[in-house]
């Protein structure tokens, strides 16, 4: 598995930096191969740093792969060697589909990064959930399980804050309801200033609210929205054990 930063600028960086050295390295080791071997060959085996490289830094350090292996193949495989002139036409074509197709390679592996890091971000949310369904199980106390439920719903989300109100706090018009939605939002959710709630149910019964705070727009995936949810649902059923009592 290739770790990638959390930093975008350095992600891109890496990514880069993977894609050229990889580039540079490949063709410094299929040198020894360039009389035995068609150029066709050489040039397919320069895209893979490429879908690396696009991988691990994005669209960005796969276009810089895709460029630096056509260079590179330019300059190590058609003739005259180590120039950027070539001479021949057929490898002027080959030189020409190969940065198409290393164009193509670097979408794909930037594709594909989008899907691990989603897949990364829902495991993470569940994570989350199994962590407060945990404590809850434990037989914690209430206290401890509405701490656990409000850092990890901040951190999931990146919040300036989540507070916990009991049932006769006034209510808020912004509402998560059962399956993810907020009044008639089905996209990305974007918080507002005013804070939105997740319903703290157990039982049947009311038991208040957890209400939401960011200053700033926070998208949040369907998904995350019903894992939020069910931990505001482990509080009311943890509440729904224990004898009534206000939590802070």
């Amino acid at each position: 598995m290739i770790l990638r930063s959390r930093s975008p600028f350095v992600a891109r960086a890496i990514g880069a930096g993977i894609g050229v050295l990889g580039a540079l390295l490949l063709s410094t080791a299929m040198l020894a191969l360039r009389g035995h071997l068609g150029n066709v060959f050489m040039a397919l085996v320069l895209v893979i740093p490429v879908l690396l490289g696009s991988f691990v830094g994005g669209r960005a350090a796969g276009l810089v792969a895709a460029l630096a292996a056509t260079l590179c193949f330019d300059i190590f495989f058609t003739e005259p060697y180590y120039s950027l002139r070539i001479a021949n036409r057929n490898d002027t074509a080959t030189a020409i589909v190969l940065l198409v197709v290393a164009l193509i390679a670097s979408e794909l592996g930037n594709r594909l990064r989008h899907v691990d890091d989603a897949a990364r971000a829902e495991r993470a949310s569940f994570d989350r959930l199994c962590r407060v369904v945990e404590i809850s199980a434990r037989g914690s106390d209430v206290d401890d399980v509405v701490s656990s439920a409000r850092a990890e719903i901040i951190g999931m989300f990146d919040l300036e804050d989540c507070v916990y109100e009991t049932a006769d706090a006034a209510d808020r018009t912004l509402r998560l309801s059962i399956d993810g939605f907020v009044g008639d939002t089905t996209g990305d959710l974007v918080l507002s200033p005013g804070g939105v709630t997740l319903a703290v149910t157990g039982r049947g019964h009311d038991y208040g609210r957890l209400v939401l705070y960011s200053s700033r727009p926070v998208p949040m995936s369907r998904l995350e929205r019903r894992i939020a949810i069910s931990i505001a649902e482990e509080i009311g059923l943890t509440l729904a054990t224990q004898p009534a009592r206000d939590t802070d």
